[in-house]
């Protein structure tokens, strides 16, 4: 008979239970909610003598368990009952008390409830969400957590406890968070895990940050926090706003820019520290008070400001109180344009590879590619509206067949000659002039018109992937946010 192979979860409860059976002259165990059955299983056939109490409160996943055991000779050996929470432990107690597969809540309801039956047995609990509120809550009960092990099972995380009875136990906030990486991340697990944790947080903020509500902000504070003491775990080194320059350098060279550009850090000191940073095409004041609320110390956006010579700075135009308002809340600002718009990754390819098109080529702004076989204008530009989330022009017959297509995004219908030139029979751009349409039009081109904001914004997400990244890779203390704000209004 082949071996039962638990993936790494239950493989992760099993070393555990391993553990504290080890030496047990007649060793009892109870898997509470034990489903399918395959941890007792699995269990039953590593420990000479082990009896488990097996309970679920689903009689058909008992069934399956029930079925299970017999199957492989074990069913003499175990203990099998349709039960709630621990009322099914034998009153003289077991060594050990699993307790997986369930929320955070639900499995200290459970202890709490049953609290007598645990007596002095290890108790062994695995929850995928909620950890702070997990170990916060055995501390409660009188719990000390003797060890912890993480690991990834099927694309989720997972941090399984070992936990005992002990007046030595002791909880602070950050050892709730932290747990066994309270002292800084030990492993490659350990470092996973605290890297998803990361990520979360970061969505979290990013749809709090435009909320002006009380319950937004207290959680903002404490996510903030949190990052923090994440951050540290994982020894993140500290950052300044040249370093962040640097990287955006590298992930959009600043040559690539044009003469009459402005790129580059364009406000605020050089060398102050930087923990969080917003990323948006547009510097706004919504923007602004996004950054804030996130405690972003930067903003790094497409479109630059200071585009045109200024001789005062006063709160008199939308600009000047930018600036103003950023100085006030020590928020400095890198913009990366026209250099964005030509790297490899950047705007355009951006723009490309949302509306899936193939073999994409072409440098400075303009990109050229192909699409499937007899897809019509029509139904080009119905995918477009759809993946840009916003209203798009057609200009030409709307059954015209497209086989290649240019873009340039944004202000980029004086690009269409040159992408015809590369064989494009339509070419989509954010803005195209009148005369520009017609002459497209004219010489065989169809045109999409959709919306400067709708063919830039989407680089916005590549640039925070890629600007966390890049600071990850050498450990840099930064979280990037991605805002999802449009200046306009439109959603």
């Amino acid at each position: 008979m082949q071996p039962i192979i638990l993936d790494e979860r239950l493989q992760a409860a099993a070393a555990l239970a391993l553990e504290v059976l080890d030496g047990k002259a007649h060793p009892l165990a109870a898997d509470v909610g034990c489903d399918h059955g395959y941890l007792s299983a699995y269990l039953l056939e590593c420990v000479r003598g082990l009896t488990v109490c097996a309970s679920d409160v689903s009689a058909p996943s008992l069934e399956k368990a029930r079925t299970l055991f017999a199957a492989r000779g074990l069913a003499e050996r175990a203990r099998l009952d349709v039960a709630d929470g621990l009322s099914a432990l034998p009153e003289t107690g077991v060594d050990v008390v699993m307790i997986l597969g369930m929320g955070a809540g639900t499995i200290l309801s459970i202890l709490s409830q049953g609290l007598e039956k645990v007596g002095k047995a290890s108790v062994i609990v695995q929850a995928n969400v909620d950890l702070p509120q997990l170990r916060t809550g055995l501390f409660e009960l009188g719990f000390a957590l003797e060890k912890e092990v993480f690991c990834c099972a099927a694309g989720r995380h997972y941090v399984t406890i070992l936990a005992k009875k002990s007046t030595q136990a002791w909880m602070n906030p950050r050892y709730a968070l932290l747990g066994a990486a309270v002292n800084g991340v030990e492993n490659e697990a350990q470092r996973a895990y605290f890297v998803w944790q990361r990520s979360v947080r970061v969505r979290e903020m990013e749809q709090l940050s435009c909320l002006n509500t009380d319950r937004a902000r207290e959680r903002l504070t404490v996510c903030g926090r949190e990052l923090q003491m994440i951050s540290e775990a994982l020894s993140m080194r500290t950052c300044t706003v040249a370093d962040v320059e640097q990287l955006v350098g590298e992930i959009a060279p600043y040559e690539l820019a044009e003469d009459w550009d402005n790129v580059g850090l364009l406000f605020g000191r050089a060398k102050a520290p930087v923990q969080k940073i917003l990323v948006a095409l547009d510097l706004t004041q919504e923007r602004v008070e996004e950054a804030k609320a996130l405690g972003a110390q930067l903003i790094v956006t497409h479109h630059p400001i200071m585009f045109s010579a200024r001789k005062r700075i006063t709160d008199q135009d939308r600009e000047g109180r930018l600036m103003l308002s950023m100085a006030e809340a020590g928020i400095a600002h890198i913009a990366a344009h026209t250099n964005l718009d030509s790297a490899p990754g950047g705007v355009n390819d951006t723009l490309m590879k949302i509306l899936g098109v193939k073999n994409v080529k072409g440098e400075g702004f303009v990109r050229v590619g192909e699409l499937p076989e007899g897809m019509t204008l029509e139904s080009l530009r119905m995918k477009a509206q759809q993946k840009l989330k916003g209203p798009v022009r057609a200009y030409g017959a709307p059954d015209s067949l497209v086989h290649i297509l240019g873009c340039c995004s944004g202000a980029g219908g004086s690009e269409i000659r040159l992408a015809m030139e590369q064989g494009a029979d339509c070419f989509i751009t954010g803005e195209v002039r009148h005369h520009e349409a017609l002459d497209a039009v004219d010489a065989g081109c169809c045109v999409l018109e959709a919306g400067h904001f709708e063919t830039e914004n989407p680089v916005c997400e590549v640039l925070s992937a890629a600007l966390q990244n890049a600071a990850d890779a050498v450990q840099y203390n930064v979280t990037v946010f991605c805002s999802k704000g449009n200046p306009f209004g439109r959603r």
